[in-house]
């Protein structure tokens, strides 16, 4: 079955050198409540194009069990119209994100039969045993780090055990001191990565964009946005570094300020900047313009490789009076890692030199956080 016009004309893309972030225009819909008084149909102002109008609607459907009987039933057309749309958009986009990752299947196998010194397989093959991690996964100072710690010294948890959340990592808050510098506000460095592992993962990305590039690919639009690292076989090193490292020591830095009781879900992907904005290098953006992350926890890890410029700058957190304000800048180390809020602004600076890549891991709270926070309240905080 030919699915490249469901897949091009539902998958979003960006012109290739822009700084904007992946994020429709927002737009405040005025009701239409003045056309429908002229033409003598009932109205009480409800219009569901209105995002805040839309979840009260939801919101009063879940608390009251007769919600609607208050309603006319033009309101009610209207909403279930509204709800309709949306349910035919959610279809869309879940049948054109199928067909892509069908297609990315398939680039994928072609890309394995041509792994001929076997570098792809190694890095695709998750970890069996801690000493794979240690010896070809973690900068030697983050190993150091983690392995000093109590749980670890006692006994190492089992893997898979660690890779499906049913043991938590606990990590001693003195052996992260030495590891981790507090670089400004809510923002924080340390090694993570060997330098090998990261241009391990650097490679498979150009490899498999590249060949993306290939006309029968074209439709997966792969160099032209984020590569998304669970679709292209990685996501063991989300959820390693999730588990591992993200979770445990967002539980002693950000449970307090971003009123989590804990994280439980994660996203990961690659992404890739030059002064020569290029699809078959993975490189689509000069820039990125300011804005916030939809994480409660983010962390940004810098991959290389040689480039001036794209430095991190952090504006203060969304809501309070920092907001807008420069406090700090840091420079992109291979390896490194940043840890930081979600709701604190950052933009990447253009870069003048070189390609500039980064592997980013969003981290949600929506067992605690979320399923306490209104959603509008939850956006409207990060509107710029």
């Amino acid at each position: 079955m030919d699915t490249t016009s469901d897949i091009d004309s539902n998958v979003p893309s960006f012109a290739i050198g822009g700084g904007a972030i992946n994020e429709k225009e927002r737009t405040y819909p005025t009701s239409d409540a003045g056309d429908r008084a002229a033409s003598g149909e009932q109205s009480s102002g409800f219009d569901p194009n209105s995002l805040p109008h839309a979840l009260h609607a939801l919101a009063g459907l879940d608390r009251y069990p007769n919600y609607l009987s208050r309603w006319s039933v033009d309101d009610m057309d209207r909403l279930e119209e509204s709800l309709e749309r949306q349910l035919q958009a959610v279809r869309r986009q879940k049948r054109s994100i199928r067909e892509r990752r069908d297609g990315i299947d398939v680039l994928l196998n072609r890309a394995m039969k041509d792994d001929t010194d076997g570098t792809l397989t190694q890095i695709l093959t998750p970890p069996t045993s801690w000493e794979e991690i240690r010896d070809h996964v973690l900068d030697p100072r983050a190993s150091d780090a983690i392995f000093r710690s109590k749980q670890f010294k006692k006994k190492p948890p089992n893997i898979d055990d660690l890779l499906t959340g049913r043991i938590q990592v606990q990590l001693d808050g003195a052996q992260l001191e030495d590891l981790i510098d507090n670089e400004f506000y809510d923002v924080y460095s340390f090694p993570l990565l060997s330098n090998v592992f990261c241009k391990r993962v650097r490679t498979l990305v150009q490899k498999v964009v590249s060949l993306g590039e290939k006309e029968e690919f074209e439709h997966l639009n792969l160099g032209r946005r984020p590569v998304d690292l669970d679709t292209i076989g990685l996501g063991w090193i989300n959820t390693l570094l999730f588990h591992l490292v993200i979770r445990p020591i967002s539980q002693q830095l950000f449970a307090e300020t971003e009123e989590f009781e804990d994280l439980d879900w994660r996203q990961g992907y690659i992404a890739g900047y030059s002064v020569n904005p290029s699809a078959p290098a993975a490189t689509p953006r000069q820039r990125l313009v300011s804005h916030t992350d939809d994480s409660e926890v983010t962390l940004n890890i810098g991959l290389g490789e040689d480039f001036e410029g794209g430095a991190l700058q952090f504006r203060g957190l969304r809501g309070t009076d920092e907001e807008g304000q420069l406090i700090g800048e840091f420079q992109p180390q291979l390896g490194t890692a940043l840890l930081h809020a979600g709701r604190h602004l950052h933009e990447v600076t253009p870069v003048t030199s070189g390609n500039r890549y980064a592997f980013i891991i969003w981290a949600r709270s929506w067992k605690s956080l979320r399923a306490n926070t209104c959603p509008c309240c939850w956006l409207n905080r990060r509107q710029g």
